[in-house]
């Protein structure tokens, strides 16, 4: 005969799990053969019994959830939503576990309670987006990666050292919490779809932000996008819809910002919301008003003087980049080409805080439909622009050494780099080389002319003249106040007698001309005026000039407007001929080894 105890009240440790211990006392009879063979059957039973106990007692990822102290809120929109049998399935599952900390935040920026949260029609949708059909360890994953979630859509995964985020905005704080239907991963803040399914009514329609939340979420009932664009509740209430905040466009985040009122006043005033409420997509860096401020009392000027500057479209175009660069998407040290076509550095610092340029990114990844929003607490200044004068141009060009050096020592460096504009027409070193050689002097005794700066600004006219400006027979004032005349003819343009090889040159304070002869004023002095009292007669002249004055033992040579040579005669003659002679203006040079002098012949 037997009997079974069942001992309520043992010491703990003779208890499992909480359970009671079945302990077994037997009186034996004379024959204990029936009694085994009924204790044998019923050990069966036992042993199967605690084959069902100890399965029972395996950890699926919703039993992690349910014995966590820290996911009271998420256990029961786990169970509100009607999941609990789904997530104790074979699985296997990764579940990205929003903390109680994690929820409040999100229900404190809607300004609802946890009820509201867990009556809504849409919660599955949300729990299930924190939820892959994989089981992925912390050693799975990779910085990039896309992971598709249960709900259909992707959480994009960043990691930075040993930071591993969820979207860029929800950090993993305990990983690899292993279950087994999957692995669970603790993360702080709760990961809300681009689009949840079953929000019916919104899907093609526009509407603005209820709360400024990092992840851009917002409440809206679904019938209110049939009257219109935009809709904003603050309460909610009735059969209220919550979908993932994305507003239309990048525009409308900066306007729904209480923070922004300063860039929205800038995007309107350099007209660019059409082109910001396009396509896209964009990644704007959107300075706060404090920010603005900051930068308006350091120039001490005014809001209002800030939103008339005439660069301020550039200046916003250097906040906005093309392509959507989520924080996940950025590296430090990485140069960003924004759209004024100038770079803007990121940077990552040990504590994983970003900056762009010198501006902290304050708030990242606030999503729009055509692009994402980082807030910045600094104005982003591009460089400034790299000026070209038409003096650089000069500088820069292996073929006007000589030219370079004459403004230099004429002293016209600093007036020519002024706003001008001006037009300059720029003889090459072969030109003035070939007017040294014709005049018989070094390129020394050029520079130390005393009218070099005269001859110089013969070269140069008061505004730019591009190619196209220019017509035949055209009379232009230099700044000598001598006139230059063009010449356009099948063989090209001509400013006198000098050919333009390369025109419209640009630079910021005007345009350059290169041209294959020196221009060489018409005054009397236009070199050097002759000190000593020999005269040319008749001048003008049709056949023949004869010489007075002349020192005998002097060299003589006609040179024409180009510098060229045209006639060199012998020391002594007083006769010059020239009837055969292109009619035009020539230059007469008188060489006696000491002086150089020069008087011009027109031919008639």
């Amino acid at each position: 005969m037997f009997c079974i105890h069942t001992y309520t009240n043992r010491p703990s440790e003779e208890r499992f799990n909480g359970r009671e211990l079945f302990f077994l006392s037997a009186v034996l009879p004379p024959n204990p053969k029936p009694l085994f063979s009924l204790m044998k059957h019923f050990f069966t039973l036992i042993a199967a019994a605690m084959t069902f106990m100890v399965s029972g007692w395996s950890q699926t990822v919703v039993d992690i959830v349910v014995d966590s102290e820290d996911h009271t809120v998420l256990e029961a929109a786990v169970v509100e939503a009607g999941l609990v049998e789904t997530l104790q399935g074979e699985g296997p599952f990764t579940v990205f576990a929003p903390t109680d900390a994690a929820f409040t935040a999100l229900l404190t920026a809607l300004g609802v309670e946890a009820a509201d949260l867990l009556g809504l029609p849409q919660l599955g949708d949300i729990l299930t987006y924190h939820v892959a059909g994989v089981e992925a360890m912390s050693t799975d994953l990779s910085d990039g990666q896309m992971v598709t979630t249960v709900n259909g859509q992707d959480v994009t995964i960043s990691i930075m050292g040993d930071t591993v985020m969820i979207n860029g905005s929800a950090t993993v704080t305990v990983a690899n919490i292993d279950a087994t239907n999957g692995v669970v991963h603790v993360i702080d803040a709760v990961l809300v779809p681009a689009i949840i399914n079953g929000c019916t009514d919104m899907m093609a329609c526009n509407y603005s932000l209820v709360a400024n939340t990092d992840d851009g979420s917002c409440v809206l009932p679904g019938d209110m996008c049939d009257d219109g664009d935009d809709a904003t509740v603050n309460d909610m209430v009735g059969e209220d819809c919550m979908c993932a905040g994305i507003p239309a466009t990048v525009v409308d985040i900066v306007v729904n910002s209480d923070d922004h009122t300063l860039l929205e006043a800038a995007v309107g005033a350099a007209n660019l919301v059409d082109a910001l409420s396009a396509e896209g997509p964009f990644t704007v860096f959107a300075p706060t008003d404090a920010a603005i401020t900051a930068l308006v009392e350091a120039l001490e000027i005014t809001a209002e003087d800030l939103l008339a500057l005439p660069n301020l479209g550039e200046i916003l175009q250097y906040h906005v980049v093309a392509g959507a660069a989520m924080s996940g998407d950025l590296s430090d040290g990485q140069e960003i080409e924004t759209l004024l076509g100038e770079n803007v550095t990121v940077t990552i610092d040990m504590d994983m805080n970003v900056f762009i340029n010198d501006a902290q990114v304050t708030v990242a990844d606030i999503e729009a439909g055509n692009g994402v929003v980082h807030v910045i607490d600094a104005v982003l200044l591009p460089p400034a622009p790299v000026t070209t004068t038409v003096v650089d141009i000069i500088v820069n060009s292996e073929d006007h050494t000589l030219l370079e050096a004459a403004v230099i020592e004429a002293g016209l460096v600093e007036a020519l780099s002024a706003e001008g504009p001006f037009t300059v027409f720029a003889p090459t070193d072969a030109a003035i080389t070939a007017l040294i050689e014709a005049l018989e002097i070094t390129a020394e005794d050029l520079l130390a002319l005393p009218n070099l700066g005269d001859i110089l600004q013969y070269h140069v006219v008061a505004g730019a003249a591009m190619s196209g400006d220019l017509t035949d027979g055209q009379e232009i004032e230099t700044l000598l106040g001598s006139n230059v005349t063009v010449t356009i003819n099948a063989e090209g343009v001509f400013i006198n007698d000098a050919q333009v090889t390369v025109a419209d040159i640009e630079a910021d304070n005007g345009v350059v001309h290169v041209i294959d002869a020196v221009l060489l004023p018409p005054t009397p002095d236009s070199i050097n005026e002759a000190t000593s009292a020999w005269n040319v007669m008749p001048n003008p002249a049709k056949d023949v000039v004869t010489l007075t004055g002349v020192n005998p033992a002097a060299t003589l040579a006609l040179l024409d407007m180009t510098g060229r040579t045209v006639r060199e005669f012998a020391q002594g003659t007083t006769v010059l001929t020239v009837g055969d002679l292109t009619p035009g203006t020539y230059m007469l040079t008188v060489n006696d080894g000491r002086n150089l002098e020069l008087k011009k012949i027109m031919v008639q």
